[in-house]
């Protein structure tokens, strides 16, 4: 059973930080203490389905997990390399329900799958303060992903989008960015600066406070440079200034949800042992 809640009731949970109970758990938002493996493992989150029909169809016609699971475990038989998808995604839900180290490890070891196919996921099982939980395929795209997306700021891909298009705004964003170094403590040395506080109280603060003020630092400085540039005469933007407002983002912003399977797979590549969480579903 899940809490029954009203979208305003849901929206004013998420912005106070608040729990929401879900299938019979509590989900927490994660908190900065867990930045560096939530970036880790958002990515798997957000990954649009359609990407997995470059290499199978199939994929397409599964339930989200199902189709993670499925790509974990044929890549695992025919390459002997797990991509280790599946292992993101149980570590998010760890850090999303706060779970303890042996509860940890019953759910990184609590997959299930079919006795006949261990291709075919089952369902994960989930302990959370002695209470055992099972969520199956559909639980998990219908309730879990988009909830768990929803108290961590991150964007879902809409799957009705031409992936071809996206694709192709994605390669020519990309094209026009100006490459920097990505470094985890200086992300949040930056942030704590233009925040005035120390970089020790981000550790309290939830991941969706914390991109909400990155991205509300990030838009207001870049709207004082682009207005002041375009008020000097010298500086002129063809499709109108990129940064029109200090307190909201441009309509047209490319999305961030758009990433391929093959991505994943070079980012995941050796990541979680697919093979022995197969062994300990098919003892089931």
């Amino acid at each position: 059973m899940s809490e029954t809640l009203t979208k305003r009731e849901r929206k004013a949970r998420i912005r106070r930080g608040q729990p929401i109970e879900a299938l019979g758990l509590q989900f927490y938002p994660i908190t900065m203490a867990d930045y560096e493996e939530f970036l880790e493992c958002k990515g798997v989150l957000a990954l649009r389905m359609t990407s997995l029909a470059k290499q199978s169809f199939e994929y397409l016609s599964m339930p989200f997990l199902s189709a993670l699971w499925a790509v974990d475990y044929d890549t695992a038989r025919a390459t002997g390399k797990p991509v280790g998808m599946t292992a993101r995604i149980l570590m998010l839900l760890c850090l999303s329900l706060r779970l303890g180290h042996d509860e940890q490890e019953k759910l990184l070891h609590g997959v299930y799958c079919e006795r006949s196919d261990p291709r075919i996921l089952r369902h994960i099982e989930v302990t959370q303060d002695g209470k055992t939980v099972q969520i199956d395929p559909v639980d998990f795209t219908t309730t879990v992903r988009p909830l768990i997306a929803e108290q961590n700021g991150i964007e879902l891909p809409d799957e009705s989008q031409n992936p071809d298009i996206l694709q192709a705004e994605r390669l020519m964003h990309e094209e026009r960015e100006n490459k920097v170094k990505f470094d985890l403590a200086t992300l949040i040395a930056s942030v704590a600066s233009a925040s005035h506080v120390r970089q020790r109280d981000i550790d309290d603060w939830t991941v969706l406070e914390f991109e909400t003020q990155r991205q509300a630092l990030d838009r207001k400085i870049n709207y004082m440079v682009y207005t002041q540039a375009e008020m000097s005469g010298m500086v002129k933007f063809p499709r109108g200034n990129p940064y029109p407002s200090w307190i909201f983002d441009r309509a047209d912003t490319l999305t961030d949800a758009l990433i391929t399977v093959d991505e994943m797979q070079e980012k995941y590549k050796g990541v979680g042992d697919v093979k022995q969480t197969v062994q300990q579903g098919s003892q089931e």
